[in-house]
């Protein structure tokens, strides 16, 4: 697999100067594209505001040996997490969970401008058209948390927004429209990607059944596209990885069902029956009969291949150079998927 990772600083009872020392120490490593290869990278800062006493005590419990996705201690006071900001300066990407932070973005954005940084803002819920237009504005990337944020309290939110302001819940289509890009995102409860895909098509409350926000659901291919090419945008990796077409990363994920026509309520149920990583196959189940010539000696598409262009590859990977369209069809795929 392909990890790109980003810092959680554990500040503890850190003053400004200590941030400052400590943000010295860590630019050479996390600023631009930050440090690491092709399958392990880290690069960007988390920030987080309001520190609370909960997340003081928790973080004594360092290192972690569970849910080790994050500091407990990253939030810092919101005015010295405005001078931490500033680390634009050294082209530290920022990244924040939900839109409670956009107005220091702005402030940061006055003095350095930050559009073309791909800033990110993780966990969308609600957002209204104000928020949408200022995040476009900014050049400010989204990923989601649809298993929290539709299936399980889309209709928590519509009793809290009221009917009228259903749209504002992950609205994923006014996001789309407005331009501003998206990546679909799983938070590893649970990890199959396939789950936030069916989302973003169905928009479904578990409790209720509930279609929440159905003007807002996404086509299949946008949801693949939202899979795929939308996360590779968020790593800077658009033109490595995301799509099949020569000259990217050889990584493809060969699907148990084609999500472009299985039944809607299935989709979350497909798996990847063979995974290939750089043209090497590093996961086959026993329902996928592996050609002898499956492992390709380039880890990219070469140019000779005759795979369709621009096609999302599914769960977020391109293709495997020695093997044609048809050999997919005839000998791995148990569905075809073509993306216009």
């Amino acid at each position: 697999m392909r990890a790109h990772l980003t810092v959680s600083p554990s500040w503890g009872a850190a003053s400004e100067g200590t941030t400052d020392s400590r943000l010295a120490a860590w630019t050479p490593r996390i600023a631009g594209r930050g440090s690491g290869d092709a399958f392990l990278r880290v690069a960007g800062l988390v920030a987080e505001t309001n520190p609370t006493a909960d997340g003081t005590v928790r973080a004594r419990a360092m290192p972690y040996t569970g849910w080790a996705g994050f500091s407990y201690d990253a939030a810092l006071p919101r005015e010295q997490l405005k001078s931490v900001l500033l680390a634009a300066r050294a082209d530290i990407r920022i990244l924040s969970m939900g839109a409670g932070l956009l107005d220091l973005y702005e402030d940061v954005n006055r003095v350095v401008p930050i559009r073309d940084r791909r800033w990110v803002i993780e966990h969308i819920g609600i957002l209204s058209a104000e928020e949408i237009g200022r995040i476009r504005d900014l050049g400010v990337v989204l990923t989601t948390h649809t298993n929290r944020y539709l299936y399980k309290e889309g209709s928590l939110f519509r009793a809290q927004v009221g009917s009228n302001a259903e749209d504002t819940i992950v609205p994923l289509r006014r996001l789309k429209e407005a331009g501003v890009h998206v990546a679909l995102a799983t938070d590893n409860v649970p990890p199959t990607l396939f789950l936030p895909i069916w989302q973003a098509v169905a928009r479904v409350d578990r409790s209720t059944s509930r279609v929440i926000a159905p003007e807002q659901c996404l086509s299949r291919a946008d949801a693949l596209r939202a899979a795929t090419l939308e996360g590779a945008y968020v790593t800077f990796e658009e033109d490595q990885k995301g799509s099949i077409e020569p000259g990217k990363l050889a990584d493809l994920a060969v699907l148990s069902d084609d999500p472009m026509t299985c039944l809607e309520d299935r989709i979350g149920d497909i798996t990847a029956e063979m995974t290939v990583v750089g043209g090497r196959i590093v996961h086959a189940s026993a329902a996928v009969r592996v050609p002898d010539d499956a492992l390709g000696g380039s880890n990219r598409i070469g140019p000779s291949s005759s795979m369709p262009r621009n096609q999302p590859a599914g769960g977020g990977s391109n293709c495997c150079p020695r093997i044609q369209p048809r050999d997919f069809r005839q000998t791995l795929y148990k569905s075809a998927m073509t993306i216009p």
